[in-house]
């Protein structure tokens, strides 16, 4: 259950702290006093949207924090801190939006009035059907998981097929042009790094002659007469040799010009042979320049990784001439899928009819208790095409007066009497349901008198089990809670709400206040009956 709810600087809250009690808990206050910002602050900590302009003050971070008591008094913590981004914690540990989404759904359960409408619209009418039926079954929970894959891949196929047969001809022409395009790659037969290797050759022979002379003429400064370094260095060599047999600490110096000797004779050979060998060639310079000419070409048109290209280009040849692709197979594939989900959307059928008549014999009796003494609920089920639910169309279909039969629940109820059907459905769902805290946001709209009182002994019943947290505007209801929450609105400098857990006196004053809108002895006589 929700222990506390602790509130800062959120949207009209500077701070404020709730706590909450095993039972029944209501949010009462004028209207407009700020209630269903209190269910909105528990909805954003628990992964809702959450924007700047929420900020109470835009300077300062938002934070909210959830404690929640499971039935060993163990508190999980669940925390949310927003400026200039969001950070989750989970029991003081850093966690994501995703992992506090998938823990919500076992702690808590707002029904928000847009809530209310989802549940009239016949599209969801189905899915709160299997949501009762999953809850009390899980071989039903296996079948749908099975249905919905196998439906999936089945859909997907059908697609692939239809594609395949109207497509047949651009197909036939893309594989014609996929072959031309591996052909070319494949004729033009290029080498890793090749481009780089060819530019560098075109290089040096675009430049051949210049480097002729150049290496010859270092040559020859080198080696190339009796005035060269060779020369010179040779004749230092022989001195320090000749002295070296004298001092024998010029050895070292002796052998180190030795092989700077040897370096540049050996260098300036090189030189020499490298000039040599320079040629300049036009018809080499020709050949290079078409050859970087089309690997550039090739480039400009498939991309500037060949290789990689090639492969994408052979990879959707294969997708299209071989494999899974084959019609034959794909149309094998495609029959077995058909009378897999065949056979599982009707035993899910099944499953359908045989716990919709239990579902409506707890509603009617549900909505009887909640003073619709005629009401008269079907859940009607008609056999469809197959589609991602079954081969089911399931709407809700009820009649509150005694001579008129069930029509859609969409065209028919009133405000007050759609809440009592919710207000039924959860109740059903609650009895199998894990969650243990269950928000109603003004569940009793469009109600009064007797009808009121019926909804607070139901909203009382439900609350032995589960937690019920309420925002009501009726006294009736407001008198019967275990916990009283007052929510105010103060207008000074800025609009700001405050929050108290009110008892005895004070949460009598607030009833009579809701009641009459005026607080004296006889509003509060009248608050102390209703209490």
């Amino acid at each position: 259950m929700l222990k506390s709810l602790l509130i800062k600087n959120f949207i009209l809250l500077n701070e404020a702290e709730l706590n909450f009690k095993k039972g029944f808990n209501v949010l009462c206050g004028e209207t407009g006093a700020g209630k269903s910002i209190i269910i909105k602050a528990l909805d954003c900590v628990l992964g809702a949207k959450i924007t700047k302009e929420m900020l109470f003050n835009k300077d300062k971070p938002c934070y909210i924090e959830a404690v929640f008591e499971d039935e060993n008094k163990e508190e999980t913590i669940i925390s949310r801190q927003m400026q200039a981004s969001s950070k989750f914690r989970l029991n003081g540990e850093m966690v994501s939006l995703d992992e506090i989404k998938n823990y919500r759904d076992s702690l808590v359960d707002i029904h928000s009035q847009h809530q209310t409408y989802s549940y009239i619209q016949p599209k969801n009418h189905i899915k709160l059907l299997d949501e009762y039926i999953t809850k009390k079954s899980p071989e039903f929970s296996e079948l749908i998981k099975n249905y919905k894959q196998n439906y999936s891949e089945f859909r997907n196929l059908e697609k692939r097929i239809s594609l395949l047969k109207e497509n047949n001809e651009n197909n036939l022409k893309e594989i014609e042009f996929l072959e031309f395009q591996l052909k070319e790659l494949d004729d033009a037969a290029i080498r890793a790094n090749e481009e780089e290797e060819l530019i560098n050759e075109l290089s040096v022979l675009s430049n051949a002659q210049e480097l002729k002379e150049g290496t010859y003429s270092a040559y020859y400064s080198l080696y190339g007469d009796s005035s060269s370094i060779v020369e010179a260095l040779g004749k230092i060599k022989y001195t320090i040799s000749s002295l070296s047999e004298i001092d024998k600490n010029l050895e070292e110096m002796q052998n180190t010009l030795f092989d700077v000797f040897e370096n540049l004779k050996d260098c300036a050979n090189s030189l020499k042979d490298y000039s040599y060998s320079l040629e300049v060639n036009p018809n080499r310079i020709e050949e290079l320049n078409e050859r970087i000419s089309l690997i550039q070409k090739l480039k400009r048109k498939y991309g500037s990784d060949l290789d990689l290209e090639r492969e994408k280009i052979e990879a959707r040849y294969k997708e299209l001439t071989q494999g899974e692709n084959n019609l034959d197979k794909l149309e094998e594939k495609y029959k077995e899928l058909k009378s897999i989900i065949d056979v599982l959307s009707q035993s899910i059928s099944e499953y359908r009819q045989e716990n919709a008549k239990v579902l409506t014999s707890l509603i009617v009796e549900k909505l009887i208790s909640l003073e619709l003494k005629e009401a008269k609920f079907e859940i009607s089920i008609n056999k469809t095409e197959n589609n991602e639910n079954g081969i089911d169309d399931v709407e809700f279909l009820i009649s509150t007066n005694k001579n008129q039969s069930p029509l859609p629940l969409i065209k028919v109820a009133s405000g007050g009497e759609i809440s009592r059907v919710m207000l039924a459905l959860k109740s059903i769902f609650a009895l199998t349901d894990e969650v243990k805290t269950v928000v109603f946001d003004e569940i009793d709209t469009g109600i009064s008198g007797v009808t009121s009182n019926a909804v607070a002994q139901s909203l009382i019943e439900l609350s032995h089990d589960t937690q019920i947290i309420s925002i009501t505007h009726q006294p009736i209801i407001a008198a019967k809670a275990d916990n009283f929450i007052w929510v105010l609105k103060k207008h000074s400098n800025n609009t700001s709400i405050t929050i108290e857990n009110l008892n005895d006196d004070r949460r009598l004053k607030a009833l009579a206040q809701i009641a009459t809108g005026v607080v004296d002895d006889k509003t509060v006589e009248f608050a102390k009956s209703l209490v």
